[in-house]
């Protein structure tokens, strides 16, 4: 593609070439780019020079233009990006569900974008600027009526271009692996001198596109918007025509074609918006953009892979300039940023070699790939090549995966660009920025730090953390909590620092912008997002539920909201008392015990808190009737809701009742322990076969001195006394261990008692119960079981040694049960033939219907 007048074109080519020279003739001219491509920015540069157009129109909605002054200031230093919102003006009852209530957009500028270079270029010389493209509002009316996918995109796609048919065989012929390695092989390697020719170059990038072009058919470009885009933009065209201008279009390339087909008549076919389709309002804003967002890898749908490396690209381009005697200069550059690469990589510890070795090696390898694939400089691909070669010793594998993963960090870069300090912005953007700039949090690019906060002595800290978990709440992406005590789900609480992990990116301000409809302030929007969560619980049935309530007051805590916590603490006196729900209210009880640990943290009024807590464990203890339900599933959650209810009344009464000095209140919580016991039936327990209840009940009462070790020991006896129940048996024997496993290890009584109940059992019986069995033992630690087997031992008459001998841990449960009903049918043999009692008496052994005990 060195030489567009040998080419053999299609005629549609051949004769648009021809129309846009003729428009050349009438001072209209064209520059067909690639986005954020340094190629196309520096020959756009030297085109302009070249031109001194008075007139520069790129490819951009036209709503952006009361932005231009903004992008011309002085204090604007890219990456920046105008962030654009769209939503219907009105919804109609049919469409209602179907309409989305936001579309969002971004609409980059890089230091080597084409687009920016025109506008700095236009700056300088005096040219009247102008975006020409479909206003944002209108794409996403567009997009809607036609069922397309408005949410959060580029304005600068270049999906044609990577997905064109032409192009990936011309990449497939060329020995290239993509569009991008074919693109910067055709185009972005083109040295200084003959990127200065401009007229060529765009001639070259015309053609590349147009024949990319040529793969689409109208339907696929009408029905995604872009032939409607493109008749906005021959309409700005035709508006800028006059004898004294001189015009120069800036677009992607994909477009130039069909602009220059509408401009000289070969396409006369309209494609405007009905105005059904144009009730779409918008704003936009000019933001902070960041070299991660603008990265390819990274998902962009129009950017150059590796943006760092590409500003590196560029800048180099501007030093040497069209000079062809400075190939040191260019070795030197590619050493220095070598060198820097390496020393990172480094630093991440992915170095296998020594640093100046990596470098040297690197280097060597790439300037020989650029050699060998006709590049006067290496290419990204090359660079990428050799490191690969010079870094990685035998196959690639997942080892390799960090090296690469920073390697690519490197060459994305992490560069944050800068705005106006006086540019509109809406005041939640303000009141955030300078929040988090007040608590000295880095903003200068989006690389992600720590920060370390001793939340309970210092006050300034304390209100770090409240600040970045509203922040959180309202799922802002600035800050991500990495460790911490955590008084809403319980955990960490004897954690005394927290950990934050964060990074001000451009998503985090474009989330802001979202936000700031609700509000100006985060306590607002977090307060709406509150009481929303509310009106959920009660859409679902949960709107008087006592734990639900308790969890948004945990979280109201939390994010300081005290507004709410006079109406949430009300609430929850309220529902506390009216939840008829055993677990919901044992729940609410475990929140408020969260609390009330975190209250200076928080910052909580104590005797509320203690007040909630108590008055919650005594209306679970009314609520233990639930107890008695003999289904399945209600009886493991009771089993848990008891235990949790015994663990909350200890807690309260060892660590606040001696603090309290509301007599009546601390009398409450002294006699909350008594209450639960007198709420629960035994006989009930019995008549209801709750065994597993049964077995729990026991055991807290002999903890708390209820019954004496005989009295827990009678019930031992009964529960697996000769004739016993098995399953009920075992019932019990799991809800002792749910509750002190290490009752049963020192009781000789029980482990006599179930040894002597399980001799009695058939095989069959055995099997049945075997899966229930071993879950109740897997309770223990390998300390207990020993103690457990050695006791076994001692009633089988075996040695410690003999039994450890016969424990075969690599068999599997099925070969177990394999090797059961082997010895079920060598049984049944043996009795056939009458064998039984001779082999007893021959071999002073067991029964073999008993040998199921050993396995």
């Amino acid at each position: 593609m060195t030489d567009t007048q040998n080419a053999i074109w299609p005629e549609r080519l051949t004769q648009a070439m021809q129309a846009k020279e003729q428009l050349a003739l009438q001072n209209i001219f064209f520059a067909p780019v690639r986005h954020h491509s340094p190629a196309c920015a520096y020959a756009l540069q030297h085109y302009i020079e070249q031109l001194k157009p008075t007139h520069i129109l790129i490819e951009g909605p036209d709503s952006f233009d009361f932005l231009l002054p903004s992008l011309l200031n002085q204090d604007t230093a890219p990456p920046v990006a105008i962030f654009a919102q769209a939503r219907p003006a009105q919804k109609t009852s049919e469409s209602e569900d179907q309409q989305p209530n936001l579309a969002s957009a971004y609409f980059p500028f890089c230091q080597y974008s084409p687009e920016w270079v025109a506008l700095q270029q236009a700056k300088a010389i005096g040219a009247e600027l102008k975006f020409i493209d479909l206003s944002w509002a209108k794409q996403s009316a567009l997009d809607q009526s036609q069922k397309l996918d408005i949410a959060q995109r580029s304005l600068m796609s270049e999906r044609y271009l990577a997905h064109s048919q032409y192009i990936q065989r011309l990449a497939q012929r060329l020995h290239c692996r993509n569009h991008d390695e074919l693109w910067d092989h055709l185009f972005e390697l083109q040295p200084a001198h003959q990127l200065a020719q401009a007229e060529n170059f765009f001639n070259e990038v015309f053609s590349w596109c147009a024949f990319a072009r040529l793969d689409y058919e109208t339907d696929v470009l009408l029905q995604d918007g872009s032939l409607h885009r493109e008749d906005c933009m021959w309409q700005h065209i035709e508006a800028a025509i006059a004898p004294e201008h001189r015009i120069l279009v800036i677009t992607g390339g994909f477009h130039t074609l069909a602009l220059i087909e509408l401009l000289s008549q070969k396409n006369t076919q309209r494609h405007q918006l009905k105005a059904t389709q144009a009730n779409w309002q918008e704003q936009a804003w000019l933001i902070r953009y960041s070299f991660d967002r603008l990265d390819a890898l990274n998902g962009y749908a129009s950017g150059m892979p590796s943006p760092a490396y590409y500003q590196q690209l560029w800048q180099e381009l501007n030093q040497v300039g069209a000079d062809t005697e400075l190939q040191p200069q260019l070795e030197h550059n590619l050493l220095c940023y070598l060198s820097q690469l390496c020393h990172h990589l480094d630093s991440e510890k992915c170095l296998d070699i020594n640093t100046f070795l990596a470098i040297k090696h690197t280097a060597e390898i790439a300037w020989q790939l650029a050699e060998l694939r006709g590049h006067y400089r290496p290419s990204r691909y090359d660079l990428l090549d050799a490191l690969q070669s010079a870094l990685v010793k035998g196959e690639l594998e997942d080892g390799q995966q960090h090296l690469f993963q920073q390697i690519y960090l490197f060459l994305g870069g992490q560069a944050l660009g800068q705005v106006p300090p006086d540019q509109h912005r809406p005041a939640l953007v303000d009141n955030v920025y300078q929040q988090i700039s007040k608590f000295r949090f880095n903003l200068t690019d989006t690389l992600k730090r720590q920060r370390k906060l001793d939340v309970y002595r210092k006050p300034l800290h304390q209100q770090i953390s409240q600040f970045l978990h509203l922040l959180n709440y309202v799922d802002c992406g600035f800050a991500q909590r990495l460790s911490g005590p955590d008084y809403v789900l319980g955990a960490g609480l004897d954690l005394l620092f927290e950990e934050w992990r964060y990074a001000w990116t451009p998503s985090v301000e474009a989330r802001l912008i979202e936000l700031s409809e609700q509000g100006d302030q985060l306590e607002k929007i977090a307060i709406r997002k509150l009481v929303l969560q509310q009106d959920h619980n009660q859409s679902q049935g949960l709107g008087q539920s006592a734990v639900e309530t308790a969890k948004l007051l945990a979280l109201a805590c939390r994010l300081g909201l005290k507004q709410q916590l006079e109406v949430l603490n009300q609430q929850l006196e309220q529902f506390l008392q009216s939840d008829q729900n055993l677990g919901s209210v044992i729940s609410a009880a475990q929140q408020l015990y969260y609390l009330w640990h975190g209250r200076q943290l928080l910052q909580l009024p104590e005797q509320q808190l203690q007040h909630s807590l108590i008055l919650a464990l005594q209306q679970a203890c009314y609520l233990l009737d639930q107890l008695y339900d003999s289904h399945e599933e209600k009886i493991e959650d009771n089993l848990k809701h008891l235990k949790h209810l015994h663990e909350h009344i200890i807690n309260v009464q060892q660590q606040i009742a001696p603090q309290l000095t509301d007599e009546q209140l601390k009398t409450t919580a002294i006699q909350l322990l008594p209450l639960m016991y007198q709420q629960i039936d035994l006989d009930q327990l019995r008549q209801n076969h709750l065994s597993k209840l049964k077995g729990a009940v026991d055991v807290l009462r002999f903890l708390d001195q209820y019954i004496q070790q005989q009295e827990l020991t009678d019930e031992l006896q009964l529960s697996f006394a000769t004739g016993s129940d098995a399953e009920e048996a075992v019932q019990y024997l799991q809800g002792m261990l749910h509750i002190a496993p290490e009752i049963f290890v020192q009781s000789h009584i029980a482990i006599d008692a179930l040894f002597q109940l399980v001799n009695q059992w058939s095989d069959d019986l055995f099997i049945r119960i075997l899966p229930d069995l071993r879950f109740a033992f897997s309770q223990f630690n390998p300390k207990q079981t020993r103690q457990i087997a050695e006791r076994i031992a001692e009633l089988s008459g075996l040695s410690q040694e003999v039994i450890l001998d016969q424990v075969f841990s690599h068999l599997s449960e099925q070969q177990v049960l394999e090797g059961v009903a082997l010895n079920q049918q060598l049984q049944q043999i043996l009795a056939d033939d009458h064998l039984l009692d001779w082999l007893k008496q021959e071999s002073h052994i067991a029964p073999l219907q008993e040998t199921h005990h050993d396995a």
